[in-house]
């Protein structure tokens, strides 16, 4: 797959295994000698009171959690190399967001923010609103984005690592076996294509340039809007190996959700090897100021995870910018 180039901090995703539960959050050094290599890399993983029962953890392979009790926590572990930073933590169901909660006493937020020093591992009892119908099986993503004081027009670069993401599972009846999981929009052809696999990204191509170039345009650092201004980008999204998919896509501006084509996300149905190419539109806030454009492509967003072929579940963040909102 080709990718662009770009100033690359290294990264990996780091999925840990541990059984404990707790209902406050819980700092600990963790050993991560094994992934000096790596300039940076952080690390997520997931789990509940079920996900260990079976003897074969098959609900914790397949990134399935089955919810029988709603004040019960959902357990993220979160581990952070590299050096001391700040995060964000959001949260959402069937790729809508939602609110959460951090401990058992905590308050219902559409936002976590923590920090976390180099070679830390955070332990984060999660709670689900306790509005959630216990019926069905949903879609469950969670995403960590570093910095939320940092601004690609201040580094004069766009950022292209800056935390990391999971999709996972839910059901409520442990012994469901036809699992379906319903897209609240309708799938979209893309406007273009082409014969080649990059990742995902989002930029101002707005003449179809890399099919003349075959050179993948980057985005810009920095976007300037007026408030409220509805503006163009262009995506650029592939599906893994040699077959066809679909890829939803999902916006935060400012690390809160944004409509997407008015729409909470797109469906994107995306041909065997190839790069779909199209079109979103995205608002920009009414209040004056720099906010971080990031952008996420899911592959399979609505299949059953098989953690024996989690390449097809992938899940891909593009290249960060800014956009500044002046009148």
């Amino acid at each position: 797959m080709k990718k662009l180039t770009l100033i690359l901090i290294a990264a990996v995703i780091i999925v840990t295994g541990c059984t404990s539960h707790n209902t406050n959050p819980k700092i600990e050094k963790w050993d991560n000698t094994k992934y000096e290599e790596f300039s940076s890399s952080v690390g997520i993983d997931v789990f509940n009171e079920h996900s260990f029962n079976e003897p074969t953890n098959s609900n914790k392979i397949n990134r399935t959690l089955y919810i029988s009790d709603l004040t019960k926590p959902i357990t993220v572990k979160f581990n952070n190399n590299g050096k001391d930073r700040d995060f964000v933590m959001n949260v959402y169901y069937d790729y809508r967001p939602i609110t959460f909660k951090i401990n058992e006493n905590g308050h219902y937020d559409q936002s976590y923010r923590f920090k976390l020093g180099d070679g830390y591992e955070i332990e984060l009892p999660m709670y689900l609103p306790p509005d959630v119908k216990m019926s069905g099986a949903h879609k469950l993503f969670i995403t960590f984005n570093i910095g939320s004081e940092i601004h690609a027009k201040e580094l004069n670069q766009i950022i292209p690592w800056y935390g990391a993401s999971i999709v996972q599972d839910i059901v409520f009846e442990s012994s469901l076996k036809n699992i379906d999981f319903i897209p609240q929009v309708e799938s979209t052809k893309p406007a273009n294509e082409i014969d080649l696999q990059y990742d995902y990204t989002l930029n101002q191509d707005f003449d179809f340039q890399i099919l003349k170039t075959g050179v993948m345009p980057p985005p810009p650092v920095t976007l300037t809007v007026k408030p409220q201004e509805k503006f163009k980008l262009m995506y650029n999204v592939s599906y893994p190996g040699n077959k066809a998919g679909q890829v939803l896509i999902l916006a935060t501006v400012g690390f809160e959700s944004a409509t997407v084509n008015d729409k909470p996300y797109l469906l994107v149905d995306v041909p065997k090897s190839k790069t779909a190419i199209g079109e979103i539109n995205l608002v920009a806030p009414k209040t004056t100021g720099f906010y971080e454009v990031i952008s996420y492509s899911i592959n399979s967003p609505f299949e059953k995870i098989d953690g024996k072929s989690l390449e097809d579940f992938r899940t891909q963040a593009a290249p960060r910018f800014t956009l500044e909102v002046k009148d």
